[in-house]
């Protein structure tokens, strides 16, 4: 008899607690989630801080979170992935009364994208797994990863490409500081043109010879079509490596100081904006982060409608480089532009073309672990 009671009152105690926790379970109870930055690069570390608050006084014995994020981001536990290539990653704590809890966990961005991550709800119980209660939890944040750029070290473009100052066939005004010989004085010449030393060893009055110059203006054209007589995009890997040849592109660029404008044959996307310098650097990395790879035309048809004139730099990357496009290349190489071609393979006799390959995406990587 003594055992059926103990057996009742633990049974009523197990009732009243469960009870309480299922009505009481969620009061009060805030659970939030933030990364301490919106926009990395590839291979970064970005931290995600949990934060769970208990501010009343029942303590929660058993609450779990699930952290809903895209595969490509390293949480450093393995965690299944679903067939929409996200992960759910599991978050318990236990709460004291009137207790918060942070936690803080290091993610490692290892492909390139606009991504969301966050929680949907909490779920908790009492400490006998007889009751629970759920919470929803609406947390979501943001996360930009810009591509990196292919290792610098691996190749660079030739010396002819991405300078500051080139010399123009004709200019409204000469480059007073571009001395490219001297004549004879004529008189109209101002007397600081007077070269006065060259008179004085050659006993005749010699005026000196200035140049025509213009910036540098850079045009990086981005292509994803797999061969030249089929528009058709190419293979993923290959995609993504040819977008790190666009970024180290764009780096080069900001770093010699030249004007810029990316064109990529995607629909939609083959716009030029000319600019120069870091943060339209970073406006165009942000494209590239969000960009889907896709082929609008072929890219020899691309070449001949853009408005190449306008550049005295030509930087293509694509997937291949066939004979026909080497060609059009080498016609605007004789008119005097600098050209150079970033590719996995080439198909062409070329000779301004650097073959690129997966190793040096990898590089980067290995630096920053």
């Amino acid at each position: 008899m003594e055992i059926i009671i103990i057996l009742l009152m633990i049974a009523a105690a197990a009732g009243v607690e469960a009870f309480i926790y299922f009505k009481f379970g969620t009061k009060n109870l805030t659970y939030s989630a933030k990364l301490n930055k919106s926009e990395v690069y590839e291979g970064e570390l970005v931290c995600l801080t949990e934060e769970l608050n208990n501010s009343k006084p029942l303590p929660l014995p058993f609450v779990k979170t699930e952290i809903i994020a895209p595969d490509c981001l390293d949480f450093g536990v393995k965690a299944q992935a679903s067939k929409e290539q996200m992960c759910y990653i599991p978050s318990v704590f236990a709460l004291k009364s009137r207790e918060k809890c942070t936690r803080t966990r290091n993610i490692k961005c290892g492909r390139r994208g606009v991504f969301e991550l966050g929680a949907n709800s909490l779920y908790g119980g009492d400490l006998f797994g007889f009751s629970g209660f759920t919470l929803p939890a609406e947390v979501k944040e943001t996360l930009t990863v810009l591509p990196s750029p292919l290792s610098a070290e691996a190749f660079e473009p030739s010396s002819r490409l991405l300078y500051g100052d080139t010399i123009a066939r004709r200019f409204i005004c000469e480059d007073p500081f571009l001395i490219s010989g001297a004549h004879e004085y004529t008189g109209r010449e101002p007397m600081n043109s007077i070269f006065w030393n060259g008179s004085a060893r050659t006993g005749r009055l010699l005026a000196l010879n200035h140049d025509h110059t213009t910036s540098a203006r850079v045009m990086i054209l981005l292509n994803f079509q797999r061969r030249g007589d089929i528009v058709a995009v190419a293979h993923e890997e290959v995609c993504e490596l040819l977008i790190k040849a666009a970024a180290l592109a764009l780096d080069q660029s900001v770093r010699l100081g030249a004007e810029f404008a990316l064109a990529i044959n995607v629909p939609d996307e083959e716009k030029l904006t000319v600019r120069a310098g870091e943060e339209f650097r970073v406006q165009q990395l942000r494209r590239l982060a969000r960009l889907k790879p896709d082929c609008k035309e072929r890219l020899e048809d691309l070449l001949l409608r853009l408005p190449t004139d306008n550049f005295t730099d030509i930087v293509v990357i694509t997937p291949t480089l066939p004979q026909e496009t080497a060609d059009i290349l080498r016609k605007m190489q004789r008119n005097g532009k600098g050209v150079f071609v970033y590719t996995p393979r080439n198909e062409s006799d070329a000779d301004f073309c650097a073959v690129i390959t997966r190793a040096m995406a990898k590089i980067r990587s290995e630096e920053n672990d």
